[in-house]
């Protein structure tokens, strides 16, 4: 490999520093069919963060998980049509995503989950063949955002409406983890579940976390390659270049809202960084959807430091020249 490699710096003051004496922990896990990995500096006194981290995924479940069938968002999936209370973490977390949602005409839309499901991402698994017209064409009229209408803590369920929220969950439970931590007295960590992350303070030696956002084949030199320096921040990824082998290996996980199908390949890559690992999982799901210029505009528009990577492999970036004077 040839050329630099581009430094981002997470611009502001960093906050909490490790202390002398204090001991680096790393923990790994599994949870939500991906992995967890945790490093964290502790004080004595401090718990063990592992289970912090843990305890995160399993709220996760419990609230969004379609696989679950005794979530909260699998009981709303089923329930019979009428008004629903949701968990406060299920509603606020509906509320961003809606928010989102009309900020990007639908390119993150949590109604989809019959059409997630159709194309074998949702809880009835796998399929062997794309779906017929006629599928197509019912998972669509069963989904969409007009469908949906919310007041207070309640939900209205018009009959047949699957939520999902493949596109920010992962997101959330980095944000929660993170949290538990936080309230733990365990400041100085970084969280990564599925590929986004969650740094906060600096190392006993002043270092801030050193993130290496990842990059698709088409990536061959170390000129299009980006180093990200967080002491407060989450950086989230979505890409569709790793494709599972098997029925569907070609699809993108993430459904372009206007026919119901995965997206194309205008965009190889989105990352994103926000203060909230939820939002950033979000808008990195959104901007794999929009054509990258489109997405570009919106998110300089958010003022949203954003990577997008094209399918030459180009990247192009938005919001990110604080970072890089920082370096």
């Amino acid at each position: 490999m040839t050329g630099p490699r581009h430094i981002l710096i997470e611009p502001g003051a960093p906050g909490d520093m490790a202390g002398p004496g204090w001991r680096r922990i790393t923990a790994r896990g599994t949870s939500m069919g991906t992995g967890w990995h945790l490093i964290a500096w502790t004080a004595p006194g401090l718990p063990d963060p592992a289970p912090l981290v843990a305890a995160a995924c399993a709220e996760t479940v419990a609230l969004f998980s379609p696989w679950a069938a005794d979530s909260a968002l699998s009981r709303f999936n089923t329930a019979p049509p009428g008004w629903h209370r949701l968990p406060g973490p299920l509603m606020a977390l509906l509320r961003d995503s809606l928010r989102i949602c009309d900020l990007t005409g639908g390119a993150l839309d949590p109604t989809l989950g019959r059409l997630a499901d159709l194309w074998g991402f949702g809880p009835s698994g796998p399929v062997a063949a794309a779906p017929d017209a006629t599928e197509l064409r019912d998972a669509r009229a069963a989904s969409g955002r007009a469908r949906l209408r919310i007041e207070g803590d309640h939900a209205f369920q018009p009959g047949g409406l699957w939520l999902d929220f493949g596109g920010i969950a992962k997101g959330w439970a980095v944000e929660r983890a993170a949290q538990h931590l936080v309230a733990a007295g365990l400041r100085v960590h970084m969280v990564e579940i599925g590929g986004e992350v969650a740094a906060r303070g600096l190392s006993p030696d002043g270092q801030p976390w050193w993130i290496d956002i990842e990059a698709p084949p088409t990536c061959r030199d170390d000129a299009t390659r980006h180093l990200a320096a967080l002491h407060g921040m989450a950086l989230a990824g979505s890409g569709h270049w790793r494709r599972r082998a098997g029925p569907g290996a070609g699809w993108s996980h993430t459904l372009d809202p206007v026919t119901g199908q995965p997206g194309g390949g205008a965009v190889l890559s989105a990352h994103v960084f926000h203060r909230r690992a939820a939002l950033a999982d979000a808008w990195a799901t959104a901007l794999m959807v929009l054509p990258p210029q489109q997405g570009l505009a919106l998110a300089r528009a958010q003022d949203l430091p954003a990577l997008l990577t094209l399918p030459d492999g180009a990247r192009v970036g938005t919001c990110l020249q604080e970072w890089e004077d920082a370096a």
